[in-house]
């Protein structure tokens, strides 16, 4: 079972309006918790017209994301993220985590992760049955 997590994804664009660098801020991470591994990208986590969501594993549980705006309602900013992960083949996970030996008691944490780009849910479990 996946344990979904709240968060808000920030767009950073160059000069020219393009989409250069993508982050997911994440709240609920485990305070100590390792790395994220196996992220995966859906354009469409349930269907056409659905949220685009990121997963990925983190000391032996599954989390995920769903992108905080509506694919349906702005087409052209799905279509953006979609060729951004599509092209590089990485995300950016950042969030902030206690740290007991720092004052203010937050520390930010972020990670630069390969991530797999799928179409959508059936397409990924398609393509892991053909590995597995």
């Amino acid at each position: 079972m996946s344990i979904v997590l709240d968060g808000t994804v920030g767009i950073q664009r160059d000069q020219n309006g393009d989409v250069a660098n993508v982050v997911w801020f994440l709240y609920g991470l485990p305070l100590d918790g390792g790395d994220p591994k196996n992220a995966v990208f859906l354009n469409e986590s349930f269907g056409t017209n659905s949220p685009q969501m990121i997963a990925f594993d983190m000391d032996d549980e599954e989390y995920v994301i769903y992108a905080d705006w509506d694919s349906a309602a702005d087409p052209g900013q799905a279509r953006e993220l979609k060729k951004f992960y599509e092209r590089y083949g990485y995300i950016l996970i950042s969030c902030l985590r206690n740290d007991a030996n720092i004052d203010e008691g937050l520390v930010r944490r972020e990670w630069i992760t390969p991530v797999k780009y799928y179409e959508d849910y059936v397409t990924m479990v398609n393509a892991m049955a053909k590995v597995g």
